[in-house]
């Protein structure tokens, strides 16, 4: 079996390190290059393959969901995984549903992360036992039903109101997006209407 070749962006050192050091204890699977955001990603993506992608939901620069719909975009066989300290679900359907194959906790066992890459290098998707209850939950519903707000908002509106709800000021949440104060105000008035 060759060697899968694996790229991380994550903006933390002390993550990186630790999934090289989970990595050298398995052959089949090497971290072949890290990026500390999702702009170093993209230019190392141009320039070199990977197998799999393993991509931090919040970094500097770029919105990881920015970032991941350009991967799939560009590079759509390479599957991404997301890894996150993030334990809420409802991100992970969002991404899920923008081309990621896996949305992992950074709390997950080092034998389970082993587990997670070898299914989606395999070319399967994996959802943990509560992202599956919560699609079932979805999908079992009836359509009448009014969705989560969440549900409702453009992936832009989204990634403003999970900047917002997790207490970033305006200014931040602007320079971090690249977009205007005006705009931000307008699609804070967009998600309220909802």
């Amino acid at each position: 079996m060759s060697e899968k070749r694996i790229i991380i962006a994550d903006d933390h050192a002390v993550v990186r390190t630790g999934l090289q050091l989970i990595l050298d204890e398995t052959p089949d699977l090497c971290i072949a290059d890290e990026a500390r955001n999702g702009d170093e990603l993209l230019v190392k993506l141009e320039n070199e393959f990977f197998d799999l992608i393993i991509l931090d939901l919040y970094m500097p620069g770029r919105d990881s969901l920015d970032v991941l719909k350009e991967i799939k975009q560009r590079w759509p066989s390479v599957p991404v995984i997301i890894f996150t300290m993030n334990p809420d679900d409802i991100y992970a359907i969002r991404m899920i549903r923008n081309g990621a194959s896996a949305f992992i906790n950074k709390e997950t066992q080092p034998p389970q992360i082993i587990d997670i890459i070898r299914t989606v290098l395999s070319g399967r998707k994996y959802l943990s036992h509560r992202q599956s209850e919560m699609l079932t939950e979805m999908f079992s519903e009836p359509l009448q039903r009014l969705s989560p707000i969440h549900e409702q908002l453009t992936d832009r509106e989204f990634q403003i109101f999970v900047l917002l709800t997790s207490g970033l000021k305006k200014n931040e949440i602007s320079n971090r997006l690249s977009i205007s104060k005006n705009t931000l105000n307008n699609h804070k008035t967009n998600i309220l209407k909802k």
